[in-house]
């Protein structure tokens, strides 16, 4: 990706979330439909000898204006073909736990505090699901987005005291170029300052991965990009069973599966994220592989199959036994 392409990107980002830095993108995505927060959100389901554990971090709502290549009308019709309410339809975010034998692993550690009051839930799932956070053993970051590792903070320490970071090297790359973000908005500058400190706070253990990659215990990488140049995903495998944890392939369900040529103002190469949206969903829908999403409603985990233009996603079964 060029410095000129992400530079043309960056103002999107800027006008999806009001301008500024954390604090804004905070009030304008916050879901407002108010209230009190539900139980905490986990749920578990075996993948061959794998427990994972789906974990509610809260959620927040992206509107047309966030996206790219999608008018406001086709965006209400979208949402309410759906059965949602297109002024409040709430964009979950999730992560995942991995335990299997005497490994936890986490994939994505949520908002903490950075992303307003409808967020930041993670903590309090963990603890529902009786997971330490000095238990987990190694912490999955799937980009350095901060709706994926600003919880992986505990102020400018490592919430998680004896977790390896394992990110894509493309990623660690990109956001620790500070001449990447020479002229970007305030809002990009404090996505890159964050990504450097959580690098920062797990230096001593940080952990990277090139491209497709066996990183053990039965997952490989898989490299995903566009959304960051590093976004990757996870391939678990187990047995004959399987799950694609997929991250940001969608960010708001009700659109990008009937529409998946709709890119969001957080794409760092919204071409290259449409192309490879496109490329992936066509083949988790070939395979009938089941994937888990970052902002599939919890617990984000769908299996997905072609529909007309697009794609259709399918929820998974409840798990009434693990």
């Amino acid at each position: 990706m060029q410095r000129r392409q992400f530079l043309a990107t960056a103002p999107l980002v800027g006008a999806a979330a009001t301008l500024g830095g954390l604090p804004s993108l905070a009030r304008a995505a916050s879901h407002s439909g108010g209230g009190s927060a539900q139980v905490p959100a986990y749920q578990r389901f075996a993948v061959g000898d794998m427990t994972v554990t789906c974990l509610g971090d809260g959620s927040l709502h992206i509107g047309p204006d966030s996206l790219i290549g999608i008018e406001a009308d086709a965006y209400t019709e979208l949402m309410r073909a759906q059965f949602r309410d297109p002024e409040t339809y709430p964009t979950s975010v999730n992560a995942f736990a991995i335990q299997r034998g005497d490994e936890t692993i986490l994939v994505d550690a949520g908002t903490a505090d950075a992303m307003g009051p409808g967020l930041g839930r993670l903590p309090r799932s963990l603890e529902a699901a009786g997971i330490d956070p000095a238990s987990v053993t190694r912490l999955l970051a799937t980009h350095l987005h901060p709706d994926h590792v600003a919880g992986a903070l505990s102020g400018q320490d490592a919430m998680f005291p004896n977790a390896e970071l394992v990110v894509s090297e493309t990623d660690r790359a990109f956001w620790s170029d500070e001449g990447n973000f020479s002229g970007a908005p305030e809002m990009m500058q404090n996505f890159a300052n964050l990504a450097r400190s959580v690098l920062s706070a797990y230096s001593d253990r940080l952990v990277t991965f090139s491209g497709e990659e066996d990183i053990g215990s039965g997952i490989t990488s898989m490299p995903l990009p566009g959304h960051t140049p590093g976004h990757s995903g996870y391939m678990l495998s187990s047995g004959d069973d399987s799950l694609l944890i997929w991250a940001d392939i969608v960010h708001v369900p009700p659109v990008q599966f009937a529409r998946p040529d709709v890119a969001i103002g957080f794409d760092v190469d919204p071409e290259q994220a449409v192309e490879t949206r496109q490329r992936t969903m066509d083949m988790v829908a070939t395979d009938r592989l089941q994937v888990a999403g970052s902002h599939i409603g919890f617990p984000g985990v769908v299996n997905v199959e072609a529909a007309e233009d697009g794609y259709r996603m399918i929820p998974a079964v409840y798990h009434y036994d693990v």
